[in-house]
């Protein structure tokens, strides 16, 4: 018998649940080490001292095939350890939960890991006067609750910035999608993702326990998450979501002519480039007057990029 450190944690199903402290360090990791302990997801994010110890003992016990891991079979795409971690110049922000860093002369394209973006709420179909469809005009970005806020907290955090990317792991390509490079990524010392999950903007992904592919950092996730839920913040707010009514000038004449007085008076304004088309020509969006519109450079015509039609651009 020996005298122990018992500190607890939390109650669930009438039963305590806590960490124990010996002499010799935490008995948990000890078990998680030799192969006789599993991490659950429901109480990690409580343990005391943080769960990335933990999380390391049982990775440990996998590598060397202990005990409860004899039979264990690593998932997913193998990561060369020379190519894991990078630093890149962000150049595009793709949408909630991805963005395309420049690594040198390397264009990458990187997804944040273990997070979901604001997902469009279910809505009963309903067709648009004249037997058309609404789905025509759907916008993700401004019509999904919370996609434009999340896209812009990143693009004003990071784009034209450098960062620090740890590749987690990589999602292989099913049906229609290629696969996934998921990453952590961090800039100033502060995990994107989690700073985005912890405004409300992203919710974190559920596992199944053997499945290991997954953030390094997922606990803090998870605990960021929890302190948004508290707080009621974005996503979990019990308000309304509002959607961005935006006004697509582009192609419409008579709105552009409707729209251009307004825009003369209101001299000076700021709007964010959505897209680039040429050195001449931009697709802007206008946030004091809720629009789009397509933006030439008067006096000058740069040249477009080539079409691409089977497999081959066309000038």
């Amino acid at each position: 018998q020996r005298d122990v450190e018992v500190v607890l944690e939390g109650a669930t199903n009438q039963n305590f649940f806590g960490t124990v402290l010996h002499p010799n360090g935490n008995i948990a990791e000890h078990l998680l080490r030799a192969g006789l302990a599993r991490c659950v997801d429901w109480s990690l994010a409580s343990v005391t001292g943080g769960a990335d110890r933990l999380r390391a003992a049982e990775k440990e016990a996998k590598e060397k095939r202990s005990r409860l891991w004899k039979d264990y079979t690593p998932t997913g795409i193998p990561i060369d350890a020379k190519e894991q971690r990078f630093e890149g110049k962000v150049v595009e922000i793709v949408n909630a939960d991805a963005l395309v860093v420049k690594v040198g002369n390397e264009i990458r394209k990187i997804f944040l890991s273990s997070i979901r973006p604001p997902r469009r709420p279910e809505e009963p179909k309903e067709a648009a006067p004249g037997g058309g469809s609404k789905e025509r005009n759907f916008r993700p970005l401004y019509d999904i609750p919370f996609m434009y806020e999340a896209r812009e907290f990143l693009r004003k955090k990071l784009i034209g910035k450098q960062v620090q990317v740890c590749i987690d792991y990589k999602q292989p390509a099913s049906n229609s999608f290629p696969e996934k490079t998921c990453c952590t990524v961090t800039i100033g010392g502060i995990n994107v993702a989690e700073a985005l999950v912890g405004k409300g903007l992203a919710t974190v992904v559920r596992y199944r326990q053997d499945d290991d592919q997954r953030s390094a950092h997922y606990n803090d996730l998870l605990a960021a998450e929890m302190k948004a839920q508290k707080s009621a913040r974005g996503l979990h707010s019990k308000k309304d979501a509002s959607v961005h009514r935006v006004v697509d000038l582009a192609g419409d004449l008579a709105k552009s002519k409707q729209f251009l007085p307004f825009l003369q008076r209101a001299g000076k304004m700021e709007a964010v480039v959505e897209f680039v088309a040429s050195g001449s020509r931009l697709r802007l969006y206008i946030h004091r007057e809720n629009c789009l519109a397509t933006f030439l450079l008067a006096g000058i015509s740069c040249p477009r990029a080539g079409r691409v039609q089977g497999g081959q651009t066309i000038p």
